[in-house]
């Protein structure tokens, strides 16, 4: 079983610190509920459509350094509203061999919804590396 080293993330546009805080703090209390190890976290105040972001970016570069192998948020919304900068942002986490887990949404039906799920499949399927989601398996 691997080890999931977190790195968690909570983002919002509205001025409203505590309810921010809130967020990551419900992301936190998921990650050590489901045992797994949180090496950071961080938030920001900032438009969902905006690149440019620090804690984002601080993060990414946790990822890319090996220091983290996922990355949890409430929704797929917490990363970018913006598709491009979400499909740039998932597959830079596929290529490091990072897994994304949302905590309120089931991240695959989202990904279905904005039409990123296949194009990451495909990709998946050129490159042969793993898929950037945690993959339940159910049992009957």
């Amino acid at each position: 079983m691997t080890e999931y080293k977190v790195w968690a993330f909570a983002r919002s546009a509205a001025p409203n610190l505590p309810a921010l805080e809130d967020q990551l703090a419900d992301v936190m209390r998921e990650a050590d509920r489901r045992g797994y190890i949180i090496v950071n976290s961080c938030m920001e105040q900032k438009y969902g459509t905006e690149f440019w972001r620090p804690a984002l970016f601080a993060m990414l570069t946790a990822v890319q350094q090996g220091r983290v192998n996922v990355v949890m948020v409430q929704s797929l919304d917490r990363l970018s509203h913006d598709l491009t900068t979400l499909y740039r942002i998932l597959r830079f986490l596929q290529n490091h061999g990072a897994v994304l887990i949302t905590t309120k949404t089931n991240l695959q039906y989202e990904l279905y919804l904005t039409g990123l799920e296949n194009r990451l499949l495909a990709h998946t399927r050129h490159t042969r590396k793993k898929l950037p989601w945690e993959v339940s398996i159910h049992a009957d």
